[in-house]
């Protein structure tokens, strides 16, 4: 139960903090978005000459540098209606297959003795067939106490981590094992195209250490080495993009302080109509911590082979970013990969409808959970398991 009143009076007595904190938010984006009009007139031959001293400058700027006025490459078709956006979606989308898989997971209970987790891993396939097809699925899969252990600090211990790591895993895997069928099934007669709904540069494996980055580091290696080796794209997707790459591209330029309030997606916001994007730019990220080297530096072959640019998919909000391998573009196929894209966006109103579908098997809901936590239970008191469950818990299970 909260109560309105309090809740009013607190922000009334804070009010000045949450202006200021707008204050600092509009100078700081006048001076990138002043920077990024000088960007934008800037010949990338020359961005490059001023970056080289710089290991990790943020992002480095791509060939389409020279041939993306006013840093936006635009999108020409246009619609009377939804209706005619979804015809041009569906025709676009014809013969191409998408797919893409996304999980969910069951942490420890700190009731229970003896820990359990489980990670469920659903993928969507749409041949985009004129009858329809298409393939929806999941696994499960049970993480016994031994899986639920990892190093940190010279120690073995329980981590709610480890379920987080096998949950990307396996989602890796299961792109993976699909983007090798479509290969061994021979060149498809029209490109294959699978969506991430994460990152491909891991950033958040930074604050990790030991066996836990290691780990997160060789599955992102696995599904881009697996992407290129198979000429299939895969394209990381993020909706809502708080990437600071470009920003800490135009501070090393312009000899600006360091950005602490605006991202990459509202400083190029203003500049994307629908369906327009930036130009590509390589991802040459460092770490926050400049006490330690940046995830992005241990990607070995694929340290500055990783790109990304920002996609306008709502008229109401930022543009999503896009993480893209450089094979794409370097075998010219690119704007193919984005009009995909474009397309699965408009068919899913917009998000993209093949990761939309994944996400939507991939749910385990709080029943789902109380399910799961009574049949270990019971497979406890049946396999001679010494589970012991808390008072607490039990009250509760007696309560409903």
């Amino acid at each position: 139960m909260i109560l309105r009143d309090k809740i009013i009076a607190q922000l009334d007595a804070k009010s000045a903090r949450f202006r200021a904190f707008d204050d600092d938010f509009q100078a700081e984006a006048e001076s990138y978005i002043e920077a990024l009009g000088r960007l934008a007139k800037l010949p990338r031959g020359e961005a490059l000459d001023l970056l080289s001293a710089h290991p990790t400058p943020g992002a480095l700027p791509t060939p389409e540098l020279d041939r993306a006025p006013d840093l936006c490459l635009g999108f020409p078709a246009r619609w009377g209606n939804h209706e005619e956006a979804r015809a041009w979606a569906c025709e676009a989308l014809l013969g191409h297959t998408t797919f893409a898989a996304d999980g969910s997971q069951i942490l420890p209970s700190p009731d229970f003795s003896v820990p359990v987790a489980a990670v469920q891993v659903a993928w969507f396939e749409n041949a985009h067939t004129r009858d329809g097809s298409y393939t929806k699925d999941l696994a499960f899969e049970i993480l016994a106490p031994d899986e639920l252990t990892v190093e940190y600090q010279g120690e073995r211990q329980i981590s709610e981590q480890a379920v987080s790591l096998r949950r990307f895993e396996l989602e890796v895997e299961t792109i993976c094992r699909w983007m090798e069928r479509v290969a061994a099934a021979g060149p498809p007669r029209r490109l294959p195209l699978a969506l991430f709904d994460n990152t491909l540069v891991i950033s958040f494996a930074d604050r990790l250490q030991g066996e836990l980055r290691a780990r997160y580091v060789g599955a992102a290696l696995a599904l881009l080495r697996c992407s290129e080796r198979t000429g299939v794209p895969v394209i990381g997707y993020v909706a809502a993009s708080y990437a600071r790459d470009l920003t800490h591209m135009l501070a090393h330029l312009f000899g600006l302080a360091e950005a602490g309030r605006i991202d990459d997606a509202r400083l190029v916001a203003a500049r994307l109509d629908w369906g327009a994007r930036t130009p590509l730019f390589v991802c040459a990220r460092g770490s926050a911590d400049r006490k330690q080297q940046g995830v992005l530096e241990s990607y070995e072959e694929y340290r500055r082979r990783v790109g990304f640019a920002y996609l306008k998919t709502h008229q109401g909000a930022p543009p999503a970013r896009l993480d893209i391998p450089l094979w794409v573009a370097e075998r010219g196929r690119l704007d193919e990969v984005v009009d995909l894209v474009r397309a699965e966006v408009i068919v899913g109103n917009g998000y993209p409808y093949v990761i939309e579908t994944a996400d939507a098997a991939a749910v385990i809901t709080a029943r789902d959970r109380e399910a799961f936590y009574a049949l270990f239970q019971r497979f406890a008191a049946d396999a001679g398991v010494a589970l012991r469950v808390s008072q607490k818990a039990a009250s509760k299970a007696r309560r409903r």
